[in-house]
């Protein structure tokens, strides 16, 4: 199966379907930088990352929305502008409820689509996601550093501060890697990556007053070295969803599923709570 697109207001959105076991179906969202690119050509990758949770269950991984008119990106990349866009796409495809596996900015749009669209959201699992990104924040420095780059063009910097950023704690990359870091491409849709996180800087997309109407069972875990998602906001994440369970790996950065350790055995078991 190839990525399919659906229809939403000023845009697309892209999914890709990957069948399973019987239970509770999952639905995958990523970070900010989903943005950067389609979807489509990324299959083999999904499918190396995804096809172990499709033992138990059917996998939905969503993209973010591809707008008809590039200069509409910031208001339809507006988190719960997406969530919105994901509910409909959902309903469309018959999926749901269903549990909710997110990562980082991919986070905040699952918490918008959980108090906005309560009967599609079975569970929830959040990695290194903040309900806000207030401006005085050093997450919403970097964020704003990312954006000034991004706009003027100079991916190679970009992409090196992001790999830097990546890292547990306060290490230094190695000139070779920073060097190699600079010869990144432009990314095919830079707009909508761009857009999302200026979308995520306004605080009409802050979701923290919301936390307490979720009422699903909530998983959360942080890396305790995250340098882009400091852990203090994924514990106030953690403290406001009635409920939620939360669990830190010492050593992991912002990168999460691939550096927590015991990653996908912990999701598994959760999600596995659900069927």
């Amino acid at each position: 199966m190839s990525v399919q697109r659906h229809p939403i207001p000023g845009g697309v959105l892209e999914w890709y379907r990957m069948d399973g076991g019987d239970g509770t179906p999952l639905v995958v969202l990523g970070g900010v930088e989903t943005g950067m690119r389609p979807l489509a050509g990324t299959e083999s990758v999904l499918e190396r990352r995804w096809r172990r949770r499709t033992v138990a269950r059917p996998v939905t991984v969503l993209g973010r929305p591809i707008p008809d008119d590039p200069a509409d990106a910031e208001r339809i990349m507006h988190p719960r502008v997406i969530a919105d866009a994901v509910a409909t796409t959902l309903r469309t495809l018959e999926v749901g409820p269903a549990a909710i596996e997110a990562e980082s900015g991919g986070g905040r749009i699952s918490l918008w689509l959980t108090v906005d669209h309560p009967d599609l959201v079975d569970r929830l699992v959040l990695a290194a996601v903040a309900s806000e990104s207030p401006a005085d924040s050093p997450m919403a420095e970097r964020m704003r550093r990312w954006i000034e780059v991004s706009e003027a063009g100079d991916w190679g910097t970009f992409f090196a501060s992001m790999a830097k950023s990546m890292n547990p704690g306060p290490a230094q990359e190695t000139g070779s890697f920073a060097a190699a870091a600079r010869l990144q491409p432009k990314p095919a849709t830079p707009e909508r990556f761009i857009g999302e996180l200026k979308a995520t800087l306004d605080p009409s997309s802050f979701v923290t007053d919301r936390l307490a109407e979720i009422g699903v069972p909530t998983l959360v875990l942080a890396g305790e070295q995250d340098q882009v998602v400091p852990l203090p906001s994924t514990q106030l994440v953690a403290e406001r969803i009635r409920g939620a369970h939360l669990i830190t790996d010492p050593e992991s950065g912002h990168t999460v599923r691939s550096s927590f350790r015991g990653y996908d055995d912990i999701v598994e078991q959760f999600l596995a709570e659900g069927d």
